[in-house]
């Protein structure tokens, strides 16, 4: 188990971040490529009224299993996360869950590089269909301001949303200025 603590910021583009990392001599840990996300629940939604996320990614050749649960509430997202490389293929994952009851509740596609900086800090950034963001994560919310701070970022202009919340709110926010709601 590990205590994720994190914000993400939304950018115009990751020049400015991906200068300042380079200077921090932060380590280029995945060039940008492809994630798929799918997140889980019972039919009851039982998960998600108890704000637990189960998660299926794929991303580098590699599936993943994460199960994330709530901890404190505050300016950051604290969550405790059990995380798990599987040996099996993303279809067949799914397939797994599915005859255990659970089923797809939403997807997210989004391009994602990932970069270290030092030991447990993980700044990702991340392209979706609605915009471009800069995740900072690691295991303190004193290493989470501070890293955003190196990176020219102000933490109390941090989201600590998931991109689920986030997509929907761009979603709706879409729809009523189509006026289609």
């Amino acid at each position: 188990m590990f205590t994720e603590v994190e914000l993400k910021y939304q950018v115009n583009d990751f020049v400015r971040v991906r200068d300042k990392l380079r200077d921090a001599s932060a380590e280029l840990v995945s060039e940008s490529s492809q994630e798929e996300n799918a997140v889980l629940d019972l039919s009851d939604g039982s998960l998600g009224d108890s704000s637990v996320l189960l998660r299926l990614r794929e991303f580098r050749n590699e599936v993943i299993l994460t199960v994330k649960k709530p901890g404190p509430s505050g300016p950051m997202k604290i969550r405790d996360e059990y995380e798990t490389v599987l040996s099996t293929s993303f279809q067949d994952a799914m397939e797994l869950f599915a005859a255990l009851g659970y089923r797809q509740v939403f997807h997210y596609s989004k391009t994602r590089e990932v970069w270290s900086l030092g030991k447990n800090i993980h700044i990702c950034l991340d392209t979706l269909y609605f915009g471009k963001f800069v995740e900072v994560e690691t295991d303190s919310m004193s290493r989470v301001s501070s890293t955003s701070k190196l990176l020219g970022l102000d933490p109390h202009e941090g989201l600590s949303s998931s991109y689920r919340k986030l997509q929907l709110v761009y979603d709706s926010d879409f729809r009523q200025q189509r006026g289609d709601v």
